[in-house]
């Protein structure tokens, strides 16, 4: 298995970063952070995130914990878009969007990555 590999596409209104590898907090985080300098790097305020791990869903309290670094960075985008390809506790994810957005992040959840953009190239 990869322990982690990234993907990075700049189109006009967005980055897409998409990550594949295994669901560690460690992978969480770097994904994280590369994604935004990537937003920074290509002058962009959007974000469509795709993670693509595998392996167990993290504890609430790793996603606290990796959101809880990422949050200050996360409320400069004007939005950020998640899709969750794998995941073993449909939770999870809901937990992630509500403490980001609860802190003041611009996230949404989705199912695909074609409602991701869809929802990227509507305006706020």
């Amino acid at each position: 298995m990869i322990s982690y590999q990234l993907t990075i596409v700049e189109l006009p209104n967005y980055v897409h970063a998409k990550a594949l590898g295994e669901r560690t907090p460690a992978n969480a985080l770097r994904f994280l952070e590369e994604a935004y300098a990537a937003c920074l790097k290509a002058g962009r305020d959007a974000l469509l995130l795709e993670m693509r791990f595998s392996g167990p869903s993290l504890s609430t309290m790793n996603i606290y914990n990796v959101l809880s670094e990422r949050i200050p960075d996360g409320r400069t985008l004007r939005k950020i878009a998640y899709v969750q390809a794998e995941f073993d506790n449909l939770a999870m994810p809901h937990f992630a969007e509500n403490v980001a957005i609860n802190r003041g992040v611009n996230v949404r959840l989705f199912q695909s990555v074609d409602s991701a953009r869809q929802w990227l190239s509507e305006d706020c």
